[in-house]
């Protein structure tokens, strides 16, 4: 009676479990009872089932194989067989299933069956599924990510047909993105990655993969045979990233610049490759008509040189060789001298004087611009206030410098320190340091406006100039690019423009100088045209604070003079 009891309570148990698919087979394989569990999980009823061969529940390649009957084969002669696949279900859906078959044999010995449990895992394989995916994928776009690209191209390197194949590695970068966000948004900015990606994912055949670094940072590796083929290619992404957007809220038209480096010809290695497409996509980044530009040698040589002087930058302002020139602004009409242009210069102590051409934008990439520009301002300030004279300083300032909100407190404390007046200093700015951030810089620049600084739009008229940041923003001077001078004498459309520009600041009541004034031609046409001042050349050449005091232009206490 105990021994009774104790079967039915375990035979209840078993068909009362819900969570696994328990029930026994017969050495045949066949169906011999079916627990609750089985029926939740595979959607048979008893009846419906047993008497039946579990090979239904495998799909019909796994039966074509022998499956059902190798995995009772494995329990039978190991013990147990234990495994993960698809199983399926009498509707026909397929589920994850975690399957363990267990022989059982009679008191004597003899084979009695096998006991099978399987549970449903898809919900777990799913997840694990995702796990991988996202380990493997860009959660953004879908495409392949690092980690995955890195994979592939160390396969093509590792499976390369050398002599008869190629790897290209393209860099890709698009052009203006973060315009877009500051624009749009960033929701618009990741519909614009997102359609991208997908036609980039679109025209990407066998031998070809895109991937996604991060940002707006892409790249593209291709096998290929013949040049035409990678040609081919190139051109696929260029349409798919320059192509018109229709998205729902606007349309814009997309830009990239696209950098290529290939294995063996350009690297010996991945980390070598990569590296040179980056290069080879900067230099395309910086040209204006190149969009699409190959890995030259001498890109190497001169991104080693980019980085000796980067730093040597740091080196030279710890080590005091930078120093200051100052440029003589006059009246056109008469001799009076309204100002002075302050200019930075390097003497290097192996390759000398160093043009600012040279130096000023590898001191903006390599972060040292801002500590240079505050080095200037305070070197400046200092040294005006010392002159027996009273002309004002014009300084530039980096978009580095305009970009951050401690400008107008490092400004105010500068002309504490010096005792400069406010109305002696004159900040210059071009128009592509403000339009990187424009309601911030114009922000600032009001703040430093009511302190009684002056502010001059340098460079006026080349590349980016709009009159609408003349219109949002009250500028004390405008500074007329050197280019339209220099032709002042011998085009007629320069002097239209010159002729415009001036009729623009009288109309503006905004104070208009002319850079580059060489002859005394040019001088007499400004005049004409009623421009206020004018800097060049033609006034005076720049030059250090010493030779200025030695030409008498300039008056500074006897000490100042023993210093300088």
């Amino acid at each position: 009676m105990t021994e009774f009891s104790s079967e039915h309570t375990y035979k209840l148990l078993v068909e009362g479990i819900t969570d696994y698919a328990i029930y026994m087979l017969r050495p045949d394989g066949t169906v011999a009872n079916w627990n609750a569990g089985a029926q939740r999980a595979k959607g048979y009823l008893e009846h419906e089932i047993v008497g039946r061969n579990f090979a239904m529940f495998y799909s019909d390649d796994d039966r074509l194989a022998g499956l059902p009957g190798k995995n009772l084969a494995i329990a039978l002669r190991e013990g147990k067989f234990e495994a993960e696949g698809w199983r399926y279900r009498k509707d026909g859906s397929r589920f994850w299933a975690h399957v363990v078959i267990d022989r059982i044999f009679k008191e004597n010995g003899e084979l009695l069956g096998f006991a099978k449990i399987t549970r449903d895992r898809t919900e777990q394989m799913e997840s694990r599924e995702r796990i991988n995916y996202l380990a493997r994928h860009d959660a953004l776009t879908g495409l392949p990510n690092r980690a995955q690209f890195l994979e592939r191209l160390d396969a093509a390197i590792a499976g390369l047909d050398h002599g008869q194949q190629e790897i290209a590695v393209i860099s890709i970068d698009l052009d203006r993105f973060k315009e877009i966000n500051d624009t749009f948004g960033h929701v618009v900015g990741d519909q614009v990655l997102c359609e991208l990606s997908e036609r980039m994912k679109g025209l990407a055949d066998e031998n070809e993969v895109v991937a996604r670094f991060g940002g707006d940072e892409f790249v593209a590796l291709k096998v290929f045979r013949q040049e035409r083929a990678l040609a081919d290619f190139i051109t696929r992404l260029y349409r798919a990233l320059t192509s018109v957007l229709r998205l729902s809220d606007t349309d814009m038209a997309p830009g990239a610049s696209l950098g290529v480096a290939m294995f063996p010809g350009d690297a010996e290695d991945r980390a070598q490759l990569l590296n040179n497409a980056d290069l080879a996509m900067y230099r395309a980044k910086k040209s204006m008509g190149e969009k699409i530009c190959f890995y030259e040698a001498n890109m190497d040589e001169a991104s080693r040189a980019r980085r000796t002087m980067a730093r040597d930058l740091w080196q030279a302002l710890e080590q005091g060789q930078f120093f200051l020139n100052y440029q003589i602004q006059r009246s056109v009409s008469h001799d009076e001298i309204t100002g002075y242009e302050v200019l930075l210069r390097w003497k290097h102590p192996q390759h000398g004087l160093i043009s600012p051409a040279v130096f000023i934008p590898i001191a903006e990439e390599c972060g040292a611009i801002g500590a240079i520009g505050d080095w200037v301002l305070e070197r400046a300030c200092r040294e005006a206030a010392q002159w027996d004279l009273q002309p004002r300083i014009a300084v530039n300032l980096s978009a580095v410098q305009l970009s951050s909100l401690a400008l107008v407190e490092k400004v105010r404390a500068v002309l504490a320190s010096s005792g400069l007046p406010a109305t002696r200093l004159e900040l210059e700015v071009t128009e592509t340091a403000i339009i990187s951030d424009r309601d911030r810089a114009l922000h600032i620049l009001q703040q430093l406006k009511a302190m009684g600084v002056t502010i001059a739009m340098d460079d006026f008229g080349s590349g980016y100039s709009s009159l609408e940041t003349l219109r949002s923003f009250p500028f004390d001077k405008i500074k007329l690019d050197r280019s339209f001078i220099s032709e002042l004498e011998s085009s007629l459309q320069a002097k239209a423009f010159v002729r415009a520009i001036l009729a623009l600041g009288h109309s503006l009541n905004v104070a208009v100088l002319a850079e580059g004034v060489e002859t005394e031609q040019q001088r007499a046409i400004l005049e004409q045209e009623g421009c206020h001042e004018g800097q060049g050349f033609l006034f005076g050449r720049p030059a250090t604070l010493q030779s200025l005091a030695e030409q008498q232009v300039i008056g500074l206490p006897d000490f100042v003079e023993r210093r300088a």
